[in-house]
């Protein structure tokens, strides 16, 4: 996270919102059609969801959400960019750093993944799960159907459970790459740039993703702390 200069304010008002905040409910459904032939779904919270339930919240102590979306060119294409601004009533700000993914071609898939990296951005912000989404699911080849929660569902889920806080998330241990066997909380203290390449990567599962973004928030929340 990006904090403005002066922060003192900004900082007492997150603390005592993150304190207030719960757990949004699951409020849609997802069937993915993959590539393959397969299918799985999923419920989720939508970034309408999100938005209500940090707004009640965060009225009460003077702090507005704002997401910027952009794209910017690369070396290596075109990337979809979002960032997430938390504006208190003092004029003092946090940000989070730019979210960035090479952009989808079609209008309806960029649209897709727009949203898909605005309910991640803002989540992470929040330090709230909201379970695997799969929003950009068309940039990847796969069909999805969207309905709302409380239909009937099966199908495969992700082999990562969900964690429900930031301790749960360091302790998913890889199961890939040179690291494997360790724990987010390990990567987190022995090697940072791993944790930052895995939260960029675009083939990241986006139950990791989520993890390490609850523990950014967690450690910008324990910051927050240390300057009431």
């Amino acid at each position: 996270m990006i904090f403005s200069e002066k922060n003192a304010e900004v900082s007492v008002a997150l603390a005592r919102s993150w304190a207030e905040l719960e757990t949004p409910k699951h409020n849609a459904t997802v069937k993915v059609q993959t590539k393959s032939g397969g299918s799985y779904s999923f419920d989720y919270t939508d970034l309408n969801g999100i938005f209500e339930t940090a707004r009640k919240v965060f009225k009460d102590n003077g702090i507005a959400i704002m997401q910027n979306s952009y794209t910017e060119v690369s070396p290596n294409g075109l990337l979809a960019c979002v960032e997430t601004t938390f504006l208190h009533s003092s004029g003092e700000w946090v940000k989070s750093f730019p979210l960035k993914f090479p952009a989808a071609g079609g209008m309806q898939d960029f649209g897709g993944q727009i949203t898909y990296m605005k309910r991640y951005s803002l989540s992470a912000m929040l330090g709230i799960a909201t379970e695997k989404d799969d929003d950009a699911n068309g940039v990847s080849g796969n069909t999805y159907d969207y309905s709302k929660s409380g239909s009937n569902s099966g199908g495969q889920r992700s082999s990562v459970p969900m964690p429900k806080d930031a301790k749960e998330a360091g302790a998913i241990a890889l199961s890939f790459g040179k690291h494997k066997g360790k724990t987010l909380s390990q990567l987190w203290r022995e090697d940072n740039q791993y944790i930052m390449w895995l939260a960029e990567n675009e083939k990241t599962d986006n139950v990791i993703k989520e993890a390490i973004g609850m523990m950014q928030v967690a450690a910008a929340q324990q910051q927050a702390q240390q300057k009431i």
